[in-house]
């Protein structure tokens, strides 16, 4: 039987996007009969006891789907300390499929598709990981996991990311490969030009104003001198 280990690699933990994209797909695959588990990176970094669980069921496991958002156009530091620990390891994953999801705040999916793919592309190159697919999704925010929403619990607004995370699960059920997935799944009317302006400005007076809050300054330039 095919067994799917899903690695949470938000901070925050059950409170985020990406558990709310992987608790939707393990429910599906399970309905499907597949053995299935989860496993939050940031618990599970906690000891060395934890961490050789963590490797073990990694070694148990038939396809290893990675949901996590993109920090600073890369990977949080404990899933850059997953990488460095599984190369380490030198584990045996040939067949071993990889899916990473990621989100990122940030309406465009290119901040996640110019580097942060290419980085775990080279992963799974390294350590005999299968490439099985990966999907990048922009404006995970709306999503709302940060305040414990799920996508169960959402209206139409995740329909097409339901949507994508159903095809994503049949994918996966018949052992099917993705190809690299960076779908729209904000309304049409986001994607229109003459909004691209006021919406920048929207998002750049938010973190202003959050910088301002943090006592920081948000046109810092620390590096000129």
């Amino acid at each position: 039987m095919t067994k799917v280990l899903f690695l949470i690699g938000s901070p925050r933990g059950k409170k985020s996007t990406s558990f709310s994209f992987g608790k939707y797909l393990e429910d599906k695959l399970q309905e499907k009969g597949l053995d299935t588990s989860t496993l939050i990176v940031r618990t599970q970094l906690a000891s060395d006891e934890k961490i050789q669980q963590m490797m073990n069921e990694i070694n148990d496991s038939n396809v290893i789907i990675l949901t996590t958002p993109l920090y600073g156009d890369c990977q949080p530091y404990i899933i850059i300390k997953l990488m460095e620990l599984i190369a380490a390891k030198n584990m045996n994953l040939e067949e071993k499929r990889f899916i990473p999801i990621i989100n990122s705040g940030l309406p465009e999916s290119a901040q996640i598709t110019a580097a942060a793919i290419p980085i775990y592309h080279k992963f799974a190159e390294i350590v005999g990981l299968k490439w099985a697919g990966s999907l990048a999704v922009e404006a995970g925010e709306m999503f709302k996991g940060r305040w414990g929403k799920q996508m169960h619990d959402l209206g139409k607004e995740a329909d097409i990311m339901r949507g994508i995370l159903d095809n994503l699960a049949d994918a996966v059920i018949s052992e099917t490969d993705l190809p690299d997935m960076a779908p729209r799944v904000l309304p049409g009317m986001f994607y229109w030009k003459i909004l691209k302006k006021p919406i920048t400005k929207i998002n750049t007076r938010h973190w202003r104003k959050v910088a301002k809050e943090k006592g920081e300054d948000a046109d810092a330039r620390p590096y000129l001198d």
